[in-house]
């Protein structure tokens, strides 16, 4: 019997698979917001959601802080419960709880490259990683971890309109921004893929629900060869690393450059507005797709019963041949009934293609 592991690699390298692996994460991201996290622990008494659904991957990153001081400095209008990432983004979300949020973006008065260059980058620290990663591998599970963006990370500390403008009007300025942001991405990437960790999952959010962000012929000129750069980096150096991309929107315009790319994985296909069944059928030979159920109507809004049905059909359709990963689009929204959560696992896990037989619990609630 194969451990998750074996099975995830021989997923990811073209082969087919035992069973179809299964996860609610999103990537290297916990796929529970807050609210759902603490009904979880109500009604299970657990603390770790991936031990009690047996995910078939493993999360584990490594730890990224600003490296600039204070970042509450350079946004003094900010309110005080603004929250700042490791780029000094300040993120605030006028006090509700895992959902929408104004952000502060550093970059928003720069009007030269030298400003970009001279901005400092987010410090790194694996401390504990490794070994976090040698003891889930240690039980046959895959590890995945948060490693990066390029095309978010240059709006987020640029401001989405203005770096929109700044990728028309003034390119010098929007590459600066990118090659910045890239030159991280490489060696949080390269970080990421030392400490062990197998699939390196990348966020990079290029769509909207009605089609791509920016068209994709800008995308290809200034987005892609970026991305290029990244992963021949890492390839370089640790060949058998995989890569995972998360992308929100309608990015089918560009589905087949990210699998000429190298990306192994490619997530969520997002249900509201792309054809899964289509991207399965034109490029599932390239990329293993993301059987997604839709986070943002299905899993928040639908009955138990049709979120049975539609795990099925996905996995009918997208996972008949076993070559994809069953998950959610994206985190489980606060306002997700607990059984529509336990529907979606206990289907997924029980389907014929679902799961190994050997210590396989079934949550039915």
């Amino acid at each position: 019997m194969m451990t998750p592991r074996e099975n995830l690699f021989l997923l990811v390298s073209g082969g087919t698979p035992e069973w179809i692996p299964f996860t609610m994460d999103i990537g290297g991201s916990e796929g529970f917001t807050s609210a759902v996290q603490r009904r979880f622990e109500k009604e299970t008494g657990g603390t770790d959601p991936a031990e009690y659904f047996d995910y078939d991957l493993r999360l584990a990153s490594i730890a990224r802080s600003f490296g600039g001081g204070d970042p509450r400095q350079r946004h003094p209008d900010a309110p005080p419960d603004t929250r700042y990432d490791e780029w000094g983004i300040g993120h605030w979300a006028g006090g509700a709880e895992d959902t929408g949020e104004h952000m502060y973006p550093p970059f928003a008065s720069f009007s030269r490259p030298g400003e970009v260059e001279k901005y400092p980058e987010p410090s790194l620290d694996p401390t504990g990683v490794p070994g976090k990663v040698h003891s889930f591998h240690d039980r046959g599970y895959p590890v995945i971890g948060y490693a990066g963006s390029i095309y978010e990370w240059s709006w987020w500390l640029r401001g989405m309109e203005q770096f929109m403008v700044d990728l028309l009007e003034s390119p010098a300025l929007a590459g600066a921004i990118i090659a910045k942001v890239a030159g991280f991405t490489a060696r949080l990437a390269l970080e990421t893929a030392r400490a062990g960790i197998d699939v390196l999952a990348f966020y990079d959010d290029a769509g909207s629900q009605w089609g791509m962000q920016i068209s994709p012929a800008v995308w290809r000129a200034l987005i892609k060869p970026a991305w290029k750069s990244v992963l021949d980096g890492v390839r370089a150096r640790y060949p058998n690393a995989a890569f995972f991309l998360h992308s929100c929107g309608n990015i089918t315009d560009i589905v087949p450059d990210i699998a000429e790319l190298g990306f192994h994985i490619l997530h969520p296909i997002q249900p509201e507005c792309m054809d899964a069944a289509g991207v399965k059928g034109r490029w599932g030979g390239r990329i293993v797709a993301c059987a997604t159920l839709g986070a943002q109507r299905t899993l928040s809004r639908a009955s138990p019963e049709e979120v049975r049905l539609e795990t099925t059909r996905l996995m009918d359709t997208i996972g008949a041949d076993r070559r994809c990963i069953v998950c959610p689009s994206n985190r489980l929204q606060p306002e997700t009934p607990w059984e529509n959560v336990l529907a979606f696992s206990s289907t997924a896990r029980s389907h014929r293609f679902g799961r190994r037989s050997r210590g396989c619990r079934l949550f039915t609630g």
